[in-house]
């Protein structure tokens, strides 16, 4: 938790500050011009996920730090691996990058919010939160970063045209690295938290999926922008939902389910992108 609380934010500062990198103003005007999907997309994320993850937790008996465990998972944005994946399976990849980003610069407002919901009608331990306090926090690790790649991205954009993918690359390390020292750790646990919430977690990546198919299905057009919202909600920011959890706690359990999910995200991820590619082959 130590290593967590010491260097977490700073990674997290470079992951957002990697999702900036991927942000243009061509990138937002290409999607504003059909805006629906968009509004579509930011729907799924900020109220759809946290919806479900108010019912799984109403629903299953858990501990209370498997519940904040769940919660922060859902309410943040999306990983920023999510816009190479949406590339992957030939997805509208500007509509991915500006809903990953939208959701990133709004999550100083967001998570609060939602943090001090949960603290106040859904965990049975309240603790204490200083909405303003924390906002700053939020904003200066998670928000600031993106407007910081954003900023750079249009001052040198031959540069980080060409090594986007690099930095991209490198987030995706990072966080692998945040989850395989939380495992490390509870090495000794993780066979009996993997029993407690190992099939929650199953669970939620399943009602993840359907929600967001169901959705997209009914409200959006083009196959593109469907597979793009889809991934979308699909893969978390479980980095950002550890440094989160780091700030309010000093116990690392709430992390299993985060590290659970990474896990079984991104083995959904890949059968849904096998599935793509072998449909698209018939």
């Amino acid at each position: 938790m130590e290593f967590i609380q010491t260097f977490g934010p700073f990674g997290v500062f470079f992951i957002m500050f990697a999702l900036g990198l991927n942000l243009t103003f061509e990138k937002f005007v290409k999607v504003f011009k059909n805006p629906g999907n968009f509004i579509i997309g930011i729907i799924c994320q900020i109220i759809i996920l946290p919806t479900i993850g108010f019912i799984v937790i109403l629903f299953f008996h858990l501990v209370p730090e498997f519940q904040l465990g769940i919660f922060l998972l859902l309410i943040m944005p999306s990983a920023a691996m999510s816009n190479y994946a949406t590339r992957l399976v030939n997805g509208n990849v500007s509509l991915s990058i500006c809903l990953t980003s939208t959701c990133a610069l709004l999550s100083f407002l967001t998570i609060p919010f939602y943090l001090n919901f949960f603290s106040n009608f859904i965990y049975e331990y309240n603790f204490n939160l200083n909405l303003i306090a924390f906002s700053i926090k939020t904003f200066l690790f998670i928000t600031l970063p993106v407007f910081i790649g954003i900023f750079l991205r249009k001052k040198f954009n031959n540069f980080f045209e060409k090594h986007t993918f690099t930095f991209d690359r490198a987030a995706l390390i990072l966080f692998l690295v945040f989850v395989f020292i939380a495992i490390l750790k509870e090495k000794d646990n993780l066979l009996g938290y993997f029993e407690d919430v190992g099939v929650v977690m199953s669970l939620i990546v399943l009602f993840i999926f359907l929600a967001s198919f169901s959705i997209t299905q009914i409200f959006v057009g083009d196959v593109s922008s469907k597979r793009a919202i889809r991934i979308e909600a699909l893969l978390q920011n479980g980095a950002m939902g550890f440094v989160i959890g780091g700030i309010i706690f000093d116990d690392i359990e709430y992390l299993i389910p985060i590290a659970i999910y990474a896990l079984l995200q991104y083995c959904f991820l890949l059968f849904y992108i096998g599935n793509i590619n072998i449909n698209s082959k018939n």
